[in-house]
């Protein structure tokens, strides 16, 4: 697609030609410069010699404000985007567009929405699809459009319908470091840090609220039931089912198995294990959260394997429903204090 120019950039354009006419025919020779004239921005050779980073920074800016643009450096290359962008399509990153006070005009809530803890927000945006369409997005008329992996396959399309950066997927970065791409290619790093931190600040909250009823140096498992009870899949702290609250806010610790396992693997979730090694990954779990999504304990509650688990016996079992699978800054901040409040009647 052709670089974004501002119109006075065009102005100025005509007046250098002008100028240079005249000064031709003064028998002055020396050329007119063309004002700074980019590469065309979303192309991948648009810097061939160089290395693009794997996540957005700004490599140039411009006064800020309405028409004024900035120059982003993507593993696309460099991309011209608005400075102040006013009408975002995110195909992945807008639970963190609302969680900094952006509101974007489309997104892929197909696959990535659905949050109760969004549903105000969510109410009024566009879904584009999963996958999204070209065609509902460029209805859209955005002037920026952020994307992850899932959609690299695409990008140069989407690129021409608008000035567009790529987010690479990495799943051993947590939420709040997705948030510190999305605020660097915004150009507002305080809105990360400044999310980070009201985090802490709730989380420090919530362990007073627990800290007569759960034991300091406390084991917490969480699992899903799968196959019908025959199977079970466990999960660690940066896959959703609030692993990020009950780990990092909460600072409940791993049972050995699952630290091996789960966490020093850099794994995060392992699934398909079958019902026979429960014991193994939870047996010193403390506690013992179960996702429900749409299996729950009704169909293990009488297996002997289930019944002989110390956290069972000990009615320390917590079942989480679907408001606890999703993985955004403000469904975390919400659900921490909804696990400190069910710890807090065991």
């Amino acid at each position: 697609m052709s670089v974004i120019r501002k119109p006075t950039a065009i102005v100025a354009l005509m007046l250098l030609l002008v100028v240079s006419t005249l000064l031709g025919a003064c028998g002055n020779d020396k050329a007119a410069e063309s004002g700074g004239a980019s590469s065309p921005a979303n192309s991948p050779a648009a810097s061939p010699t160089s290395t693009p980073s794997s996540s957005p920074s700004a490599s140039a800016s411009s006064e800020a404000g309405e028409g004024e643009t900035r120059i982003v450096s993507t593993v696309n290359g460099d991309v011209e985007i608005p400075a102040n962008p006013q009408r975002i399509v995110a195909l992945y990153y807008h639970h963190i567009l609302y969680a900094f006070g952006e509101k974007p005009v489309g997104a892929n809530l197909t696959w990535w929405g659905g949050s109760p803890f969004l549903q105000e927000q969510e109410a009024g945006l566009t879904d584009v699809g999963g996958p999204p369409t070209l065609e509902a997005v460029a209805a859209l008329e955005p002037d920026l459009i952020i994307m992850n992996s899932n959609n690299a396959e695409d990008y140069e399309q989407f690129a021409k319908i608008a000035p567009s950066v790529l987010i690479p997927y990495d799943g051993n970065r947590n939420v709040y470091e997705d948030a510190e791409e999305v605020a660097k290619l915004l150009g507002k790093p305080e809105a990360a840090s400044q999310l980070r931190a009201d985090f802490e600040k709730k989380a420090e909250a919530a362990r007073d609220k627990i800290e007569n009823v759960v034991k300091s140096g406390a084991k917490a498992a969480i699992i899903r039931i799968d196959g019908n009870g025959g199977q079970f899949t466990v999960f660690g702290d940066n896959y959703g089912r609030g692993g990020w609250s009950i780990y990092r806010g909460l600072k409940l610790e791993f049972p050995a198995k699952i630290q091996e396992a789960v966490i020093d693997s850099g794994a995060q979730i392992v699934q398909e294990l079958p019902l026979e090694q429960l014991p193994e990954y939870v047996e010193d779990a403390d506690y013992l959260f179960v996702s429900n999504e749409g299996v729950g304990l009704e169909v293990i509650q009488d297996s002997s394997i289930w019944k002989g688990l110390p956290s069972v016996k000990g009615n320390r079992v917590i079942e989480l429903d679907k408001k606890f699978f999703y993985f955004d800054p403000i469904s975390i901040s919400a659900q921490i204090d909804l696990i400190a409040d069910l710890l807090a009647k065991k």
